[in-house]
């Protein structure tokens, strides 16, 4: 129940508020009532209320004074200003104070329950956020691996009380930091996560473990960037140590450097190094450094894949990912490999589909809502086989309207050209050049060091880069090497 004291000098206003309004009706306990500053301070020492009612004028110590003093020891209480006509100066400076009610005298009841209801609301607001802070610490010791969990996977609420205060508690959204897969190919119980984690936190400088957590194969280690310099000697001894007690080794990955609002990235980096190179047997893998992506990014951008809003948009996606395994010569058991975690970070447990470009994009295609629910009519099915074949062979440097027609689609060249000018509203002709440039440009970005040459050939532009450098002019406006002279660390 809400507790409130009365502070006024005139006692018709005072008594009368106390005696004639139901307060306990409206949930509210009148703990007493003082005549002046001095003993309204008194009270509130003895009564501690949430809600203070004060008169502005009143002898010994006006209530500017008293509300002054109260806030240094009573910060949360909620102060009513009293105030009769002409006393607009009290109430503005009371309202600098951070009064943000008051009442204008002789006091109506009708009045008065607005305010009180006003006020009822806001301590309710606040006690609820209260709660959920504390509910917060101390739910943390607890949940805090769980939640961290979620972040990693992208499934936590990343305005949920908990889930800022767990962010907080690392140091706010945007401090630098990394991640740590640490991988046994058995499986870790939960004795050597704990094990693990207290090796590293003694083996590091101290507070820079933020926290730790553990699904399956792995144990992830999120660290502070201020541990960077000690990073691999500690990673080298944690290796050394667990073999005492372990035959097998630990395989380990580092992503690159990011912020606890994108762990969810930092665990796609980590993942897929260690897709890449399941194999390894020692040392360390680092993200960006050679044992993964040059450029710092995955080969698949989880996020436009999931952002994705037609079939179209999700092909080109998927597209650019092949591309880069291409472009890196990756053979077709890693090309699988990188599949497979496409998928279980999309879709998480789901059934995986044939692990192709068009098995891929049709089931994330259902998944994400992209292919309706009823049956497609025939336009739509021929429209999928289209964006599927253009997709599937982009590489190829004879490709055309012709070649789609007759070898992948069976129909005539016409109605080919009809049918897709009529659902796109461009020529194939032209989807086809913008499609390859910008593919060309993803591949630039993820790699910058790659030749025009190179570039040419994975999207089916003849090797010497002439006309795949004029349709890339034509399309971005400026040349390749212009366009990699802006890129970030150029």
């Amino acid at each position: 129940m809400c507790k409130l004291l009365i502070v006024d000098d005139e006692e018709i206003e005072r008594e009368g508020m106390a005696n004639f309004i139901p307060w306990q009706e409206q949930g509210i306990k009148l703990v007493g009532t003082a005549w002046n500053g001095i003993q309204g301070l008194e009270m509130m020492e003895k009564y501690r209320p949430d809600v203070v009612f004060v008169d502005v004028k009143m002898p010994v110590m006006n209530g500017l004074e008293m509300i002054r003093r109260a806030r240094q020891t009573f910060p949360d209480t909620i102060y009513v200003i009293l105030s009769g006509f002409g006393e607009y100066e009290f109430t503005s400076r009371a309202m600098e104070e951070g009064v943000r009610h008051y009442l204008l005298k002789p006091c109506d009841e009708q009045k008065i329950m607005e305010v009180i209801a006003k006020i009822k609301k806001e301590l309710q607001k606040r006690k609820a956020q209260q709660n959920l802070a504390q509910n917060a610490r101390l739910l943390l010791p607890h949940a805090k691996a769980q939640i961290f969990c979620d972040l990693l996977l992208g499934r936590a609420q990343a305005n949920g009380t908990t889930t800022q205060y767990f962010l907080s508690e690392l140091g706010g959204v945007d401090c630098s930091v990394r991640l740590i897969d640490v991988r046994l190919a058995r499986g870790f119980d939960h004795l050597e996560q704990f094990v693990i984690g207290n090796m590293m936190e003694d083996l590091l400088p101290p507070k820079t473990l933020l926290c730790t957590g553990g699904m399956e194969k792995d144990t992830f280690l999120l660290i502070s960037a201020r541990a960077q310099s000690q990073l691999n000697e500690a990673l080298a001894r944690l290796q050394t140590e667990f073999r005492r007690f372990e035959t097998a080794p630990l395989q380990m990955a580092v992503s690159g450097q990011g912020s606890p609002g994108n762990l969810s990235e930092l665990y796609n980096q980590v993942t897929e190094l260690l897709a890449l190179d399941e194999r390894i047997r020692t040392g360390v893998l680092w993200f960006g450094e050679g044992a993964s992506c040059p450029g710092g990014k995955t080969i698949f951008d989880y996020r436009a894949i999931q952002e994705a809003k037609t079939y179209d948009a999700l092909l080109l996606e998927l597209c650019k990912g092949v591309a880069k395994m291409r472009l890196f010569r990756y053979p077709a058991e890693k090309q699988e490999r990188l599949f497979t975690l496409a998928w279980k970070l999309l879709e998480a447990d789901k059934p995986a589909p044939e692990l192709t470009l068009c098995g891929m994009a049709e089931a994330l295609a259902e998944q994400l809502g992209i292919l309706p629910e009823t049956e497609e009519d025939r336009t739509t099915q021929q429209m999928r086989k289209i964006y599927e074949s253009i997709y599937r062979h982009l590489e190829d440097p004879e490709l055309n309207l012709r070649k789609l027609a007759h070898e992948y689609l069976y129909i005539s060249e016409d109605h080919l050209s009809r049918l897709f000018v009529k659902r796109t509203g461009m020529r194939l002709t032209y989807f086809l050049e913008n499609r390859r440039v910008e593919v060309a440009r993803a591949l630039l970005e993820f790699a910058p060091q790659t030749t025009n040459a190179c570039l040419a050939e994975l999207v089916g532009y003849p090797p010497d880069g002439r006309y795949f450098a004029k349709a890339f002019r034509k399309q971005y406006g400026k040349t390749p090497g212009e366009y990699r002279e802006q890129l970030p660390g150029k």
